[in-house]
């Protein structure tokens, strides 16, 4: 039977560090660690030690008390059982999203709008892979979605929403279909305390921005999926540190980026959706956003980097 230390020496090995780095890791130095290999046969690790090397090589919090096959089990094999790719074709990413996208939700979009909207006024954007249960899949969650009782957080980055609006580049919407699904969108999050819709600035972290998947999140449930850029393909996470980390990130107030409060953001798509309809281009939308509301530099930040 392996001892703890036998098995701290083992993990220390394993991951291939100097020593230095590897006691930096545990908050000590160098001399520390050496003195606990060298007095191996009395030396005993404490629950905080255990408890670090496990968070940070991610492995099973029994890996110090079960037999040894078992320790060397978990160390060496990769566990993906939280990982699930579902790659079963179109109509199954369909159904896969309207069956598991709840109450709840936090959905990161890299792109604006969502497609339960654009849908609604849209018939089909996939002429080439379109089918019936295809389109009756979108269908069933355009209305899901859109349900007024249907709690749910939507996060949109402002470039996109400007992209949508203003973009003359890959940006297939008519003046009338903008309209339409802008007026759609405001109607469905006016005065409803059941959704929430957030335009971020993608800008706030990473000087390029920030490029998405996109992401449905469900702390209750604890998972969360990403469509992969294939459009028929999705992965589907269950690591709970993960999707609590992501959760918390975009709903930790000090840690969250910086956005437009959701009880403004209507208003935000009501003056965009006037400029629209009076035909005004990006810089005078921005401009009477800064003169209407608080998130000018908001919009300003975004458009100087055009």
């Amino acid at each position: 039977m392996l001892s703890v230390m036998d098995r701290f020496i083992i993990i220390f090995e394993k991951s291939k560090l100097s020593m230095s780095k590897f006691a930096t890791i545990l908050g000590k130095d160098r001399r520390t660690l050496l003195t606990w290999i060298e007095n191996k046969e009395t030396k005993s690790l404490s629950e905080d030690v255990k408890s670090i090397i496990c968070n940070h090589f991610r492995y099973y919090k029994d890996i110090w008390d079960c037999d040894e096959s078992d320790f060397y089990r978990y160390i060496n094999e990769l566990d993906d059982s939280s990982l699930r790719i579902i790659d079963d074709g179109y109509e199954s990413l369909l159904k896969y999203i309207y069956e598991n996208e709840n109450e709840g939700s936090l959905i990161l979009h890299p792109t604006f709008p969502n497609p339960a909207y654009r849908d609604f006024v849209i018939q089909s954007v996939y002429n080439n892979f379109d089918s019936q249960e295809a389109a009756k899949y979108r269908q069933k969650r355009g209305l899901k979605m859109r349900a007024y009782s249907f709690g749910a957080s939507e996060w949109y980055s402002v470039k996109s929403l400007l992209e949508f609006c203003f973009a003359n580049i890959g940006n297939f919407y008519t003046k009338e279909q903008k309209i339409q699904i802008l007026e759609l969108m405001i109607a469905t999050f006016r005065d409803n305390l059941n959704k929430s819709i957030y335009f971020f600035d993608s800008y706030d972290k990473k000087i390029y921005g920030l490029d998405m998947f996109y992401l449905s999140l469900n702390i209750k449930e604890k998972k969360m999926f990403l469509k992969l850029p294939l459009e028929t393909a999705i992965l589907e996470i269950k690591n709970s540190e993960l999707i609590t980390k992501i959760h918390t990130h975009y709903t930790h107030a000090k840690k969250c980026p910086t956005h437009i409060d959701p009880k403004d953001a209507v208003m935000i798509m009501e003056l965009i959706l006037e400029s629209l309809k009076n035909s005004d281009d990006l810089r005078a939308t921005c401009d009477k956003i800064d003169k209407h509301s608080k998130y000018g530099s908001i919009f300003a930040k975004v458009i100087s980097r055009a």
